[in-house]
C-alpha cells in the first residue's frame, strides 16, 4: 500500500495503522459501554472477560452521525463504573463505535500537501463535496488505498476518510482518560470486523489482475453497512440508515434496490473482479431475510458469521453473539508486521 505520508493519529482512528493494539478493547453505542479483555496465546486470542453497563438511551444527543453527551459528568460516571470493575488491569485499549457514528467515504486526490494545516484543508475542502455534514465539526483521519482500475492519472492516489464528530470522540476519550484508560485507536464496527475476517482468513484473497471479492454487511437496529474487500482492503463501504420504522415489507425494496445498484457500480468500477462471498453479521434471529435478498443481488452465496470465520478463539462461553463479538476481536487483531 502507498503512503501518503499522513500523521499517525490519522491511521489511528481508522485503525489501520501497523502497529500491534493492545488486547483490549472497548465498545460504545446508544446503548451500553462494554469491555473485552483477550490473551494471546499463540496463534491464538482467549477471551478472558467481558463487562457491560448499561447507558440510559437519552445519553447521546441526536443526529445523522450521533452527537456528543447531553451530560458529560454521567457518561464518565459509567465508564469510570465499568473500569473500576477491571480492578486496574487496563491502560490502553482500542474503542469501537457504530457506523453511525463513524462514517467512511473515499475520494480521489493528486499530492497531499506536506504542511499539516494545508494537508487538512484539503481533506476537509474534498470530504465537503462528499457528503451533507458540517466538515468543520469533525474529526477527520484518510489512508491511502488501492486507486480502481481506469482511476484518472490526473488524480493517481485514492484515500479512504474516516470521519465521526469531534465533540463526541473528545468526549468519550476525556471519559476514559478520567478513568485512567488511554484510547490510542478508534475505529468503526465495520472495519474492525473486515480486520477480524482478514485475520481470520476469510477473505477472498484476488490478485493484482483481477480476483475475487468478498461483501461483509453488518446489519444494526437503524442501519446496515455494506463493505466489499479486494485483497483484503475496502474498495466500497456503503452505510444506509433507515429512516423511521421502515416496516418489513417496504425494507425488502428498500434493500434489493440498494443492492442492485452497489452490484452496477461495482460491474462498472472493477470490471473482472468478481463477489465471491457475502459473510453477514447480525444479531441472533435477523440475519436470514438477509441470506436471501444479498444471494439474490449480488449473485454469490451469502452465509450468516460465526466463529470459522475468525481467527482462533479460546471462548468458554457455549452461546455467543458472533456479531458482538466479532468487531472487539478485530480491533485487538489488526498487528501487523512492521
Amino acid at each position: 500500500m502507498r503512503s501518503t505520508k499522513l500523521p499517525s493519529w490519522s491511521e489511528s482512528l481508522l485503525g489501520l495503522r501497523p502497529v500491534a493494539p493492545p488486547p483490549h478493547a472497548f465498545r460504545v453505542d446508544g446503548h451500553a459501554v462494554e469491555y473485552t479483555g483477550f490473551e494471546r496465546r499463540g496463534d491464538a486470542l482467549a477471551l478472558l472477560r467481558a463487562e457491560r453497563v448499561e447507558l440510559d438511551p437519552a445519553t447521546f444527543a441526536e443526529g445523522l452521525l450521533g452527537g456528543p453527551a447531553r451530560e458529560p459528568a454521567g457518561l464518565q460516571g459509567r465508564v469510570a463504573e465499568l473500569v473500576q470493575r477491571l480492578d486496574g488491569g487496563v491502560r490502553e485499549a482500542s474503542l469501537v463505535l457504530p457506523d453511525a457514528w463513524m462514517r467512511l467515504a473515499f475520494s480521489d486526490v493528486a499530492d497531499l500537501p506536506t504542511a499539516a494545516q494545508e494537508r487538512d484543508d484539503v481533506l476537509r475542502w474534498k470530504l465537503k463535496r462528499l457528503v451533507p455534514f458540517r466538515v468543520e465539526e469533525l474529526r477527520l483521519a484518510a489512508v491511502e488505498v488501492e486507486p480502481l482500475p481506469g482511476q484518472s492519472a490526473d488524480e493517481p492516489h485514492r484515500l479512504l476518510l474516516g470521519f465521526a464528530v469531534e465533540a463526541l470522540l473528545g468526549q468519550l476519550e476525556t471519559a476514559f482518560q478520567a478513568a485512567g484508560v488511554r484510547i490510542g485507536r478508534i475505529t468503526s464496527e465495520s472495519l474492525a470486523l473486515l480486520s477480524a475476517l482478514g485475520a481470520g482468513g476469510a477473505l477472498a484473497d484476488g490478485s493484482p489482475a483481477g480476483g475475487a471479492m468478498t461483501a461483509v454487511t453488518l446489519v444494526a437496529d437503524g442501519g446496515y453497512t455494506l463493505v466489499f474487500s479486494h485483497r483484503g482492503m475496502p474498495v466500497l463501504h456503503r452505510y444506509k440508515g433507515f429512516a423511521g420504522n421502515l416496516p418489513d415489507a417496504s425494507r425488502t425494496g428498500f434493500v434489493s434496490r440498494d443492492l442492485r445498484l452497489t452490484r452496477t457500480f461495482l460491474e462498472d468500477s472493477l470490471p473482472g473482479v468478481a463477489v465471491e462471498r457475502v459473510v453477514v453479521s447480525a444479531p441472533p434471529g435477523a440475519g436470514e431475510p438477509w441470506l436471501d435478498w444479498l444471494s439474490d443481488s449480488l449473485a454469490a452465496p451469502a452465509e450468516l458469521l460465526g466463529r470459522r470465520d475468525l481467527p482462533p478463539l479460546e471462548v468458554a462461553a457455549s452461546a455467543i453473539d458472533w456479531d458482538r463479538l466479532a468487531p472487539l476481536v478485530g480491533a485487538v487483531s489488526q498487528e501487523v508486521a512492521a
